[in-house]
């Protein structure tokens, strides 16, 4: 399973949804989107700079079966992805939108379904913080990944570093395996106002 600490470090938020990309990072606050070659590292110089102004860059890229990845890697005033506005959007029209974060102290993991929040999962502790009592295909593929309502992680998800378990939750909700190899290459990207 894929551990996005070891990709990122200890500060990242993807979020997965069923849309195209410029839809997807409009919702996201992004107005001008281009393609890039190098965006990992065009991120990677803005934090190393202590960032560029009041923006913040997210990058986004298409995967199979009609899904988009977001990252991105500058969160000192939150996480787009995990606004619960934002994902409700990216899960319009029956969709599903899910976003997982990783913050020094913290691995959160939230689902959002036809454009309403569902459910929120502490993903260090293994348990809902939201939504425990929600119902649903998505809760059931979390539950039966061994996350819990309301108490420790057990089966697959108690066996796997945290990192890993944040992926476990995507992948289960989703059906979309992350890779690697899937981080390398062109990205479109673009910057947004960061979440207050």
């Amino acid at each position: 399973m894929l551990d996005l600490s070891e990709l990122f470090g200890e500060g990242w938020c993807v979020t997965l949804a069923p849309t195209e990309i410029v839809p997807m990072l409009e919702r996201m606050g992004v107005g001008n989107a281009v393609l890039v070659d190098d965006g990992l590292e065009r991120v990677s110089e803005r934090l190393e700079s202590g960032g560029e102004g009041a923006e913040v860059m997210i990058l986004a890229r298409e995967l199979r079966d009609g899904w988009c990845l977001a990252i991105e890697l500058e969160g000192t005033s939150g996480w787009v992805g995990m606004d619960r506005e934002v994902l409700a959007e990216l899960s319009a029209c029956g969709r599903v939108a899910v976003s997982a974060f990783q913050d020094p102290n913290q691995i959160m993991m939230q689902v959002a379904v036809d454009g309403t929040p569902l459910c929120e999962l502490d993903v260090i502790d293994g348990y809902f913080t939201r939504g425990q009592e929600a119902e649903g295909g998505e809760v059931e593929s979390l539950l039966a990944a061994g996350f819990s309502r309301d108490g420790d992680p057990v089966g697959q998800a108690a066996q796997l570093d945290l990192a890993q378990r944040a992926v476990l939750a995507l992948v289960a909700v989703t059906g979309v395996e992350l890779e690697e190899a899937g981080f390398d290459g062109p990205w479109y990207a673009g910057l947004a106002a960061p979440v207050r």
